[in-house]
């Protein structure tokens, strides 16, 4: 009868009570805690360290470009966030351009020999971004030189006249400005160059014929007609 029993007791199960308050071995709250080093603290995620280029507050660029009324032009600028842009340039009118300009302007015809020795500009140029995009309003405010010769032969050798004109002006305009994740930008606008002020020189030789005198005049007003069409397109990089 004790072997019995003790073989009974050998196949009975105890029960375990459990509860539904009672928390699981596997929860997430019995996972045991790792311990952290004593003045360390929690770093955010590899990647929260890395800013994208689009979140910087300030961008340095450079473009180059063509256009009129100068034919090249290269700035720099700074863009400060996505709504204001600030930037210097300066624009030129080649001397192998020259040439077709001015037959074009009908200042090199008679016997006289005409040659535009300067036609470049500075510019400061502001402009808004009202969207936060690529859209564009602004202006620039630019000094204009232009300096050119006018040489007439007579009987007694070759003399010549100068022109010397300085001109303060004005350009409100609009465009876009497109910039791409690579930092390559694409820029194209369009306005109207104001004049604000002109200081002109015109120097002539004692005895300049009127077909000089009327050359060297074109050649004056080539540089003080206003109003101007402006239009660029322009290629450059952002940082």
């Amino acid at each position: 009868m004790i072997s019995a029993a003790a073989r009974a007791g050998d196949r009975t199960i105890e029960a375990i009570r459990t509860t539904p308050d009672a928390p699981l071995a596997d929860s997430p709250a019995m996972a045991p805690a790792v311990a952290m080093p004593q003045g360390a603290s929690r770093s955010p995620a590899a990647f929260d360290n890395k800013k994208d280029d689009s979140s910087r507050l300030v961008h340095v660029g450079a473009m180059i470009g063509v256009g009129v009324p100068r034919p090249v032009g290269a700035e720099i600028y700074l863009r400060v966030t996505d709504f204001f842009f600030a930037g210097v340039s300066y624009s030129d009118f080649p001397s192998f351009v020259a040439d077709p300009l001015l037959s074009a302007a009908g200042v090199k015809n008679g016997s006289t020999v005409v040659t535009l020795g300067q036609f470049d500009a500075f510019d400061a140029d502001l402009r808004l971004f009202p969207f936060a995009g690529s859209f564009f309003l602004g202006s620039s405010f630019g000094r204009q030189v232009l300096r050119g010769a006018v040489t007439e032969q007579t009987a007694l050798g070759p003399q010549t006249g100068t022109v010397d004109l300085t001109t303060i002006y004005a350009t409100p305009r609009l465009g876009y400005l497109w910039t791409f994740g690579s930092g390559i930008t694409v820029g194209m606008d369009m306005g109207v160059q104001l004049k604000l002020s002109a200081d002109t020189h015109v120097a002539l030789p004692n005895g300049a014929t009127q077909d000089m005198k009327d050359n060297a005049q074109k050649l004056a007003d080539l540089g003080a007609s206003y109003p101007l069409p402006s239009f660029h397109l322009r290629l450059g990089w952002q940082y």
